[in-house]
């Protein structure tokens, strides 16, 4: 009996040396600069220089939050640090539960104590239904209205050289459960509406603030059954849903608008 799992199809998956790990941290935490291996990948995985770059960081005090548009991180620890964990330094590495760097294209994941990093992207070949990718959007759910959300604009005096005037919101945002949450954007309410079509179906519009994910998928060689192995994270936006409209509300079936 073979007990090692499918590997995920369409997915490229490299392993990364310890100087890379640091690198990377040491670029996105110390320097406040962009990731460079993200830019430059290793050979095979596309390169896209210059695509906005985010960061989710889940330590033991914590969660640190950034986005990189241009030239240099904003985050979530200097600017919000009554609601943000500190920057791992080169002596707190076991702080760190997992450090996810990413861009539309690549992703890259540093596991607990930064002692084991991989970076992920799409393979060149295309795959055929039911193996191939699938991009999913969730919603970002805190409390609707201004009153629930306060973005933080950088004083004069805390921008970095290199900072670009236009650079990203940090919000702070009220949770349901009374949390509060650093989102390095500017977020917008949930709405939701329906747009009945020609056929008698009903199509489902949602907009609001968007995590969106890849998902890869394997197939169990013995007996053909096709399931999730692993997700890849793409991106935070705002707006209309980034995978399109929804499926009917009233029967649940998938809706494709003409």
């Amino acid at each position: 009996m073979n007990l090692d799992p499918p590997p995920p199809a369409g997915l490229l998956l490299y392993q990364l040396t310890p100087g890379q790990i640091e690198t990377v941290l040491e670029e996105v935490f110390t320097r406040g600069v962009r990731c460079g291996l993200l830019d430059h990948p290793p050979p095979g995985a596309p390169a896209r220089a210059g695509a906005p770059q985010w960061l989710l960081a889940e330590l033991g005090d914590g969660r640190i939050t950034g986005a990189c548009p241009q030239r240099r991180w904003r985050r979530s620890d200097p600017e919000a640090a009554a609601w943000s964990a500190s920057a791992p330094g080169p002596k707190d590495r076991w702080q760190i539960l997992e450090v996810l760097v990413f861009t539309p294209h690549v992703q890259i994941r540093l596991g607990e104590g930064a002692e084991r990093g991989w970076l992920s992207a799409d393979a060149p070949e295309s795959l055929p239904a039911p193996l191939r990718p699938r991009d999913r959007a969730f919603l970002l759910r805190g409390h609707n209205g201004p009153e629930h959300r306060r973005t933080i604009r950088s004083a004069p005096g805390n921008q970095s050289p290199g900072h670009s005037p236009h650079e990203p919101p940090l919000t702070v945002t009220s949770e349901p459960d009374g949390t509060r949450a650093v989102l390095p954007l500017d977020p917008t309410d949930t709405t939701g509406t329906t747009r009945p079509l020609d056929d008698g179906r009903t199509l489902a519009l949602t907009a609001g603030t968007w995590l969106t994910v890849r998902e890869y998928w394997a197939e169990d060689p013995a007996t053909g059954a096709v399931g999730v192995a692993f997700h890849r994270i793409t991106g935070l936006h705002t707006g209309p849903d980034p995978t399109g409209p929804g499926p009917d509300p009233g029967t649940g079936d998938p809706v494709e608008e003409v």
